[in-house]
């Protein structure tokens, strides 16, 4: 899926923005990163085991959806796919559509402010 971005009020580079900012949009106070069956299948393929197991591991039902599980640590919520050794994703390539489309999320349209202290890779248009 293709996400328009040209009706926001920033941009996004993330070229040297990702590497450096520690993993911001992976980790937090806790929520949800939404996954579909398609997307749970890529991820269990990449990492080279069955969708069963890979949902047993790594994901969690909420009202009735899938969202990927967190681990707490220290008080601080991070992705359970983000390395924090390396401050990556280790499943970047296959990543769910919400996290393929950060930081052009609807939220932060009207308040690309709220992004901006979160993302540094985020420069508002002039």
């Amino acid at each position: 899926m293709t996400h328009n971005t040209e009706n926001f009020p920033y941009t996004f580079d993330d070229s040297a923005a990702c590497a450096v900012c520690g993993g911001r949009c992976c980790r937090g106070k806790g929520g949800y990163v939404w996954v579909i069956q398609e997307e749970l299948e890529k991820m269990a393929a990449a990492l080279g085991i069955n969708s069963g197991l890979f949902a047993k591991c790594y994901v969690r039902r909420v009202q009735g959806r899938l969202s990927l599980q967190e681990r707490v640590i220290s008080g601080e919520h991070f992705c359970c796919f983000f390395d924090r050794a390396v401050g990556l994703c280790s499943v970047y390539e296959q990543r769910p559509e919400q996290c393929r489309t950060f930081p052009f999320w609807e939220r932060f349209k009207n308040d690309p402010q709220e992004l901006l202290r979160e993302c540094l890779g985020v420069e508002i248009k002039r």
